[in-house]
Order: structure tokens, then C-alpha cells, then sequence
């Protein structure tokens, strides 16, 4: 099984962070796996590192790319390459995710894909809590039960970073959507999966990960632009079961934005959002 890695990196020098330091003692010690494995370090900060490939073991590459342009673009470039190199999966990570030998040693040897399972992912937890995959049927998927391992028969999201995909699944749908170049892609994906009637596979290993989580009292207005905008075509889009009751999920958004947020310029653009501006 041949298998190409990207990592993405945004202002986080490589060598520093969690997942290089994890995969270079997850990965890179086994030796007998690196003939089949290219890993892709994709940079997206404003400044190129130096960082010298040569001196790690098997094929690496170190891609710079100033314009920032997301995941999206830079999961696109490792998907072309993955087809270059004739790899069967694509395997992607953030900058800050922290791999295992186990989740490696399950990842490249211990699954058996049928056709239908076109993604295989771990379970991953932030601060003990299990928050992916979580069912995708509902607008608050932590307050439901979580899947449990194996193929999953119900549609599931799973976050980006330790999903390993299949790149023939990928040339089907044409690569990773840039309509979704940063928020939201993940559940763009899970649920092309889905409606193509494929599945995904949730391994027994868990991995610890840094998930973001929305803090208004940090968050840039462009940021949450970038959120918002990005939710809204996908419940508009996609997800469209839900769209009437993320509507009104987002109404009730715009109350407590306006009662507790203290930039109201968020409490505005929630506000032309849902009058259609």
C-alpha cells in the first residue's frame, strides 16, 4: 500500500511542531515502511523556513507557499502529487496533532478496505472528550453518542487532520472542494462521501488533538467571516435537511452575540447574513 502524507503548516516552524515531532519518531524510525510513504510539508506561513529534507530518512518535501490560500489548496497540490507517485491513499494532517506508533502501525497495516470504505480515520479527543466522528444528522453532534469502531453505516464527519482518504475517491470527485478553502471542508467531504454512497472506517486507536474552537472575545472579524460564510453555504448547499433548523440556530446566535459579544461588528455581519446581504 502505497501512501502520500501532507502536513500543513501555518506559522509553526516544521521541526517544532507536534506533528512533525511525532511523526519523525512514529514514522521515520520504521524504516521498512518508508519505500512506500512520500510525505509533502506544506507551508503556508509568510516566510519560507529553511528546512534541510535531506538529512530525514525516505521522500520529503518541503513546499512553501506564501499566498495562504488554505487547506484546500494545499490538500489539492498533495492529491496531484499522490497521483504522480501512484499512491493509493492520501494522509492528511494540521501542524498540531499528535501521531502515535499505534495509530501508524494501524493506518498502514492493519485495515482491510472494502470498495465502499473510501476513508479510514482514528478517534480523536480534545481535553479526554471524543469529538471525532460525531453522526452528522444533527446541529450538536457532541451532545449525541459517538460511533463506535468499525464501518459506519450511518453518515459520520470526521475532522481533516489523521483521515486517510482514497485518491481513486478523490479523482472521482475531483480533488478537495476550494469553495471550502479552509472552514467547513471536512464536513463538504464526509458528506460527499455519503451521498456517493461510500463509507468511512473509524479505527480502535485515538489520537489527541488541538481543536479549535470559536472564541468571540479573540476571534478577527474576517475570521468569523470566513466561518459564517463558509457554514452557511454548506447547510445552504449540501446539508440541506438541516438548513431550516440552522437558521434558526443562527437567530439565536445573534442574541447572545448581541447580549455578551463585545465586538458588535460580529452581532452586524450574523445580522446581514441572515438578511440575505
Amino acid at each position: 500500500m502505497k501512501v502520500t502524507v501532507v502536513v500543513v503548516f501555518y506559522k509553526q516552524a516544521v521541526e517544532q511542531s507536534k506533528t512533525f515531532s511525532s511523526l519523525k519518531k512514529a514514522l521515520l524510525d520504521r524504516r521498512d515502511s518508508l519505500e512506500d510513504l512520500n510525505i509533502i510539508l506544506y507551508d503556508n506561513s509568510p516566510e519560507k523556513q529553511e528546512f534541510a529534507a535531506e538529512k530525514y530518512p525516505g521522500q520529503i518535501e518541503y513546499v512553501h507557499d506564501h499566498r495562504n490560500l488554505g487547506i484546500a489548496t494545499a490538500y489539492n497540490y498533495a492529491w496531484q502529487m499522490a497521483q504522480q507517485n501512484g499512491s493509493d491513499w492520501l494522509l492528511l494532517f494540521d501542524h498540531d496533532t499528535k501521531v502515535t506508533e499505534e495509530y501508524i502501525e494501524q493506518m498502514l497495516t492493519d485495515h482491510r478496505a472494502s470498495e465502499e470504505v473510501v476513508a479510514v480515520v482514528p478517534k480523536i479527543t480534545t481535553n479526554g472528550i471524543m469529538v471525532s466522528p460525531v453522526y452528522s444528522h444533527s446541529l450538536r453532534p457532541l451532545q449525541s453518542e459517538r460511533p463506535l469502531e468499525g464501518d459506519q453505516e450511518k453518515p459520520v464527519m470526521a475532522i481533516n487532520s489523521g483521515a486517510m482518504l482514497k485518491v481513486s475517491f478523490l479523482n472521482e470527485i475531483g480533488g478537495f472542494n476550494k469553495e471550502f478553502p479552509l472552514d467547513y471542508l471536512d464536513h463538504w467531504l464526509f458528506h460527499e462521501i455519503y451521498a456517493r454512497g461510500k463509507k468511512i472506517r473509524l479505527l480502535r486507536v485515538t489520537l489527541e488533538h488541538e481543536l479549535s474552537v470559536m472564541d468571540y472575545s479573540t476571534v478577527s472579524l474576517n475570521r468569523y467571516k470566513s466561518i459564517l460564510d463558509s457554514e452557511m453555504k454548506f447547510y445552504r448547499e449540501y446539508k440541506t435537511d438541516l438548513h431550516s433548523s440552522y437558521r434558526k440556530q443562527l437567530v439565536k446566535r445573534l442574541a447572545k452575540q448581541l447580549l455578551v459579544v463585545k465586538n458588535k461588528r460580529i452581532a452586524l455581519y450574523t445580522l446581514k447574513r441572515l438578511l440575505g446581504k
